[in-house]
């Protein structure tokens, strides 16, 4: 085995070996300076914001402790209490189990459900485990397993043995979503809503909402809505016969529009849509417009499942470096996985079309083969974190028939100093760069780089990023650019302003205005 193949085998080991605290990756705007080995901190930060439980959630946890320790069941003194209710006015048969609460009226169910209700009454029975509030009442749901529900609304029933139930005119949260319905249905696997909205944005009046005749929140999997409209503030922009939400996803994709500026394009303004055909079946489009190049839009076909992909890509794409291919088409198949019950990831790649440069004229039946291992970010202790992974990749072009092959690798290093500063020090190996490839779009300059920068999180809603990039193609570290990152959070959307100095380009600045999905 030759030197490269034992530092290939080496970094291998490494992926298998060390410890690691698992983070998924929210990349909210990478760059050519490695700037991307900072978001899996800012993916935890949200994720702890999102999964932190409130006060009167940490109050009923507490609760059914208690409960359960002191409290026995009236039938059964082995048991626990199912049941436990507090009220101005309280009457209990013994020999039924119904029970009746007037007044302002606070109950506790152990399988994690609290009702509240400020006039009463409310009724119900212990033994067949039933509560009915005719009036207002206020719900909370934290059984394992179910969504996570804060909710306010009227005329509600439930089940504590069959965890069947229905709420009507209700407003609050469902896990990390905002909604609002006429109606709920609580189901063990589901909770159905009809008329209702959902969102992100947690303002009274918010910024942008999903409607739905009819909703159906699976937790943790997914939200399918039927005969949906999009909305911004009070406007519907579009509807659509069924959207489904994938709430493993770490990101969602919303399909609302993106402004901005920068020095190549001028002004623009992009939007994504989704189409759905048939079950695992969907159609595309990315309209995008600026007013230099005017129309630069692209779309596609495809079949997806959990772990895969296929997709038949036809228009214009741009990447991070403002490099533009039109694909005439293409065919993209992506599978994509945990390794068994390790934490280490995989993905094959595969493409084949016709790329086309508008800029030197140039076209090419295209070809690509990858097949990358990558692993949860590796925690060192100290707030250190080590991140690597490893592409095996082909390349091929009919233009010149050319091939290009080889190992490419990337790893990592983040230090979190506390909750505002971080820096990351990268080094990374890419077979494929644009000294060796027809066209340039989505490569590097050169092969080996060194990169490094920080982060700053001056308040709750500014963030500073600032990376730099070392050549070490030519020996020794050449500068070769620098990024200056400026994150703004306006309520439910991000302004993200990005300035660019380069070696051998002019400088340039790009502005971008988004909906945030957090």
């Amino acid at each position: 085995m030759n030197n490269k193949g034992k530092a290939c085998a080496a970094f291998l080991s490494l992926l298998i070996l060390l410890p690691s605290q698992a983070f998924a990756i929210y990349k909210a705007d990478d760059s050519d300076t490695g700037t991307g080995a900072l978001e899996f901190l800012e993916n935890r930060r949200r994720i702890e914001r999102e999964n932190m439980l409130t006060e009167e959630q940490q109050r009923l946890k507490e609760d059914m402790k208690q409960m359960s320790e002191n409290l026995r069941h009236p039938v059964d003194p082995a048991k626990a209490a199912p049941m436990a209710f507090e009220g101005d006015d309280l009457t209990y048969n013994e020999e039924t189990g119904e029970f009746v609460a007037k007044g302002k009226v606070h109950a506790i169910q152990m399988d994690g459900h609290q009702f509240d209700s400020p006039e009463g009454p409310v009724q119900g029975n212990l033994k067949t485990s039933d509560i009915e509030i005719p009036g207002k009442s206020h719900m909370l749901q934290l059984t394992p397993g179910q969504s996570r529900v804060i909710l306010d609304g009227l005329n509600t029933v439930y089940n504590y043995r069959t965890k069947l139930g229905t709420m009507e005119a209700a407003s609050g949260k469902v896990d990390h979503y905002y909604v609002t319905g006429k109606r709920f249905e609580f189901y063990p696997d589901k909770i159905v809503v009809y008329d209702g909205t959902a969102t992100k944005c947690g303002a009274k009046k918010p910024d942008y909402h999903e409607s739905a005749r009819k909703m159906t929140i699976y937790p943790e999997d997914k939200i399918v809505m039927e005969h949906a409209g999009i909305w911004l503030k009070d406007v519907c922009i579009y509807t659509k016969k069924s959207y489904v939400v994938d709430l493993q996803k770490e990101q969602q994709n919303l399909e609302l529009p993106r402004v901005g500026y920068s020095r190549n394009d001028g002004a623009w303004i992009s939007q994504d849509f989704s189409f759905p055909i048939a079950p695992n079946v969907s159609a595309g489009a990315h309209l995008y417009a600026n007013s230099k190049k005017g129309l630069r839009s692209n779309g596609q076909i495809g079949w997806y499942n959990r772990f895969s992909r296929y997709e038949l890509r036809y228009g214009d794409y741009e990447d991070g470096n403002d490099k533009w291919i039109k694909k005439q088409p293409s065919f993209v198949y992506k599978y994509a996985r945990p390794l068994g019950k390790t934490h280490l990831h995989y993905s094959l790649d595969l493409e084949f079309g016709r790329w086309y440069n508008k800029t030197n004229d140039v076209s090419s039946n295209h070809s690509y083969y990858g097949l990358t291992l990558s692993r949860d970010p590796i925690f060192l202790g100290g707030g250190w974190y080590i991140c690597p992974s490893a592409t095996y990749s082909i390349t091929k072009e009919s233009y010149d028939s050319s091939r290009v092959s080889g190992f490419s690798w990337r790893l990592s290093t983040v230090k979190e100093f506390d909750s505002r500063w971080a820096m990351y020090a990268t080094y990374s190996y890419d077979k494929n760069n644009t000294k060796n490839n027809l066209f340039s779009y989505n490569l590097e300059n050169f092969a080996r780089k060194f990169m490094t920068g920080f982060s700053y999180r001056a308040s709750d809603k500014d963030r500073f990023v600032v990376g730099v990039a070392y050549d070490l193609d030519e020996g020794g570290f050449n500068f070769n650019k620098m990024n200056y990152f400026w994150f703004h959070n306006l309520h439910c959307s991000q302004l993200i302003v990005h300035y660019k100095h380069y070696k051998n380009e002019k400088d340039s600045i790009k502005f971008q205005w988004q909906f945030t999905p957090w």
